[in-house]
């Protein structure tokens, strides 16, 4: 018996150079980029994204971090804890932009030097990426990672907005005039996502 294509003959023909052409674009970094996770992330089928949608795995803070190579402007390959990872800049508007993003979630310290020095209930919050009224912004960047670009444009706003995997919702941290988080604004079970149970 033949197994037919998945493919039409044509379009299977595009697809290869396709994929061809592609792999073509890739370049490795003449400075990779490397140190630790800033935070901690959370990959998508294999993915970390600038979106950065909240719920699933969780890659912690302080791994091991190295991206070598790039494609097409906002796509980044490395490792990330000595596993394959994929990176993608979905807000990037050049190389540049995207590489300053890459930067801030490869840094050169490991964040958890910082995290030891902060109080107990913080530490148990960012160890299970959670946040608890009265962080910081850079606790909740640590237990968080950056909030999506397209909602938070200035890291200074009183509202960071997230995106949940439960049915796409989003929810807010609310941080009050003394820089430290206040509370929490969306469907119970979005801030279910975010906030640390006492």
């Amino acid at each position: 018996m033949k197994l037919s294509h998945p493919f039409p003959p044509a379009a299977a023909a595009i697809a290869v150079a396709a994929s061809v052409f592609l792999a073509g674009c890739a370049t490795k970094l003449t400075q990779p980029i490397t140190g630790y996770t800033c935070c901690n992330l959370r990959p998508d089928y294999g993915w970390v994204s600038s979106t950065n949608m909240l719920g699933g795995p969780i890659v912690p803070a302080g791994e091991p971090a190295t991206l070598d190579t790039m494609k097409r402007d906002s796509y980044f390959y490395g490792t990330i804890g000595g596993d394959y990872i994929s990176m993608r800049d979905d807000a990037a508007r050049s190389k540049e932009d995207a590489l300053r993003w890459a930067r801030q979630i490869v840094v050169p310290t490991d964040p958890r030097v910082a995290l030891a020095g902060w109080p107990p209930e913080v530490q148990k919050a960012v160890y299970s990426a959670k946040v608890v009224v009265g962080m910081t912004r850079p606790q909740v960047l640590m237990s968080l990672s950056y909030p999506s670009r397209n909602d938070t444009k200035d890291l200074n706003a009183n509202t960071w907005r997230y995106w949940t995997v439960q049915e796409d919702e989003p929810v807010d941290v609310l941080f009050g005039s003394d820089g430290m988080v206040s509370g929490f604004s969306g469907k119970p079970s979005a801030i279910r996502t975010v906030e640390f149970r006492r």
